[in-house]
């Protein structure tokens, strides 16, 4: 197993736990606590449920317990004060460390793209700028074509990366495509694809006074529900998700490059 894969320390201990049961089918949360040296059973559980937070002692017996080169001690010391962090500046603090980490670790270099392209909405953006402005090199033009303009520095770095990770390629005549438009995150990082979500979500309120209304649709609406019809409306929303991800991979010929943000959560707790 690779923890620099891992920003949750609840699913890296899930996953850790699991495969050692694998090995040792005697292996369990019970064994485990006698080793670590606590008395409820349940514990390491309950941290995994995220019932409980995980004590730097028992951190510790972790790392013994489940063989952790000083390296990956490190770097799980660090998503686990990331995971229970409560204060924001600290916590991007430590994020800035995490990414570090993760870059000198073996798995970002055997997975530059999951280890760093979703740590930065430019990637996203320029992975399919490159085919809706037909780039072939002018790096200045690509950084113009953006909205808002990105420097033609920033933008030549990216894509070199990009390159290097074999997300783009360049082709006959010089122009550079895709080689996948479509990523997924990997499902071991859900922190990362909340952070970049958040990124995105930060973006969009300027789109309100940039754009014209007829090259954007930004509404809102405020929906009371019972649990079964609010529900309903989540599965519309990923159908309508789906259905536009297939709009996109039927166009051969794409021209700009668009935002769309689905946003529908909770504003009342339910009532019983």
């Amino acid at each position: 197993m690779d923890i620099y894969q891992y920003d949750d320390f609840r699913l890296y201990l899930r996953d850790v736990f699991a495969a050692r049961k694998k090995e040792e089918p005697s292996f369990s949360y019970r064994k485990f606590a006698r080793a670590a040296g606590i008395r409820n059973p349940g514990y390491l559980l309950d941290v995994i449920k995220g019932k409980r937070s995980l004590s730097a002692k028992v951190l510790d017996k972790v790392v013994e317990i489940f063989s952790l080169k000083p390296a990956e001690a490190e770097f799980l010391g660090l998503i686990v004060a990331y995971g229970q962090g409560r204060d924001a500046e600290e916590k991007q603090e430590i994020r800035r460390s995490i990414q570090i980490r993760r870059n000198h670790s073996s798995f970002a270099r055997l997975n530059p793209a999951q280890a760093r392209y979703f740590d930065d909405t430019l990637y996203l953006v320029l992975l399919h700028a490159v085919e809706a402005l037909d780039f072939r090199g002018d790096y200045e033009a690509l950084g113009d074509f953006l909205e808002p303009p990105v420097a033609a520095g920033k933008v030549k770095k990216a894509i070199r990366e990009l390159c290097e990770w074999g997300l783009v390629r360049q082709h006959a005549g010089g122009r550079y495509l895709a080689v996948d438009k479509f990523l997924e995150p990997p499902a071991t990082m859900p922190g990362t694809v909340k952070r970049m979500n958040r990124d995105l979500i930060l973006q969009a309120p300027e789109a309100l006074t940039r754009f014209p209304a007829d090259r954007r649709h930004i509404s809102s609406v405020i929906l009371d529900l019972s649990e079964k019809a609010a529900r309903r409306v989540q599965d519309k929303l990923e159908e309508f998700r789906r259905e536009v991800f297939e709009i996109a991979r039927q166009d051969g010929d794409s021209r700009q490059v668009m935002q769309l943000t689905l946003m529908y959560f909770p504003k009342s707790k339910v009532r019983k």
